[in-house]
Formats: C-alpha cells, structure tokens, sequence
C-alpha cells in the first residue's frame, strides 16, 4: 500500500452538513417523530458531539438517527431504496452482494465456513465513491447460531469496489468459530488447538 492510501483505512471524522434554520435544509427521512414537541432538542453542537461519541465506540456501524434534527456527513442506508442502484435491484440487493463477497474473502482467509443470511443495516459517508458500514447476520456452523457480521466496504459502481475489512462484531457477547462441531470435543479444546493453528480462527467476547 502506498503511503498515500491511508486515508482509505482511517475512521472518517463526523461534520455538519446542515442545520434546520440553514437555507435548502431538507427534514431527513429517518426522523419519524410526528409531533414538534416530541422533537429532540439538542443544539447542533450537542448533536455534533453525540454522534461523534457513537461514530467511536462503533466505528460508524451502530448510529442512532433519531436523535438528529442537523444533517451530518454520516447517512443511513435505506435498504428497500434505489437511491445506489438502478430499478428494479435495490440498495438492499447491493449490499447483500458487499456483504456477500466480504464474508467470502474472510471465509478464505481465516478458513471459517461462516453462512451469509441477510443485512441488517448499513451506514454510509462520501468517500471518493461511497464508504458502506455494513451489518449483517450469519450462521455459525459450530452451532447453527445466528451472529453479527461488520464489513467496511468502498464502492461506486463500475469504478472502485474496495473491501476494507470483514469482521465478527466486537462486543456482542458470542464466540464466533466458523467450524462445524463434529468431533466432539468441547468448545475450548476447539478454541486451543486454534489458537495453535488448528482449524479456523475465532472471534472472543471482548
């Protein structure tokens, strides 16, 4: 990698785009609440610093929008929209695909046979194209359980598609093993003979 490529890698910094007073603002649609009163009442600043605050300890995946009345270089992804994709595939389509080949390379890499289900969210930022931060579900084979998947992914279509990084999610409470269970042993002889380049990497509760 070039020295100049890093940016690429790097957790965008939040900015404010516009306020509700600015000329042109436009209400965003992730702002469901139906009542004034029931509007937050954070100033920009304050909101500026919430959002940084989550942008943080998630790295931009998990983003609570309805705190927002400003709008910030930070979207939601709408999944049933065609806002990145021509009709009739929709953005949900498109990052399924991401998601998809994300899981692959890492399946690849860390000799896991982690399942792809579905996406369930994805934030975005302009990147130079489009940067995705993407959730999505899988199933482990160790157990047949569902867990969470992350993967950070640079698009813009028939241009660049750069996968970033593919991931468990950090702190959900789960080990990730990504190797079927079939010789009996217990999860922590599985997870030892791992650690000593056995099987499949894992993933442990931080």
């Amino acid at each position: 990698m070039s020295e100049f490529e890093g940016w690429i890698k790097w957790l965008e910094p939040v900015f404010l785009l516009w306020k509700p007073e600015d000329p042109g603002y436009e209400r965003p649609a992730y702002r469901d609440w139906t009542k004034e009163e029931d509007e937050p009442k954070y100033s920009p600043e304050k909101e500026l610093a919430l959002l940084d605050k989550q942008i943080l300890a998630s790295d931009g995946f998990d983003i609570d929008f309805t705190h927002f009345r400003c709008v910030f270089n930070y979207h939601l992804a709408y999944l049933d929209s065609h806002e990145f994709v021509d009709e009739p595939e929709t953005t949900r389509d498109l990052l399924e695909r991401l998601s998809r080949k994300a899981l692959d390379d890492y399946n690849q890499e860390s000799r896991t046979q982690f399942e792809f289900v579905k996406v369930v969210k994805a934030n975005f930022h302009f990147c130079c194209a489009i940067m995705f931060l993407i959730t999505f579900e899988v199933v482990d084979p160790y157990d047949n359980l569902i867990k969470l998947f992350q993967t950070r992914v640079r698009h813009a279509e028939d241009i660049v598609t750069e996968y970033v990084f593919c991931r468990p999610k950090p702190n959900q409470g789960v080990e990730c093993i990504g190797v079927k269970n079939n010789d009996g042993k217990d999860v922590q002889t599985n997870v030892k003979e791992q650690e000593i380049g056995v099987g499949a990497s894992i993933c442990h509760k931080e």
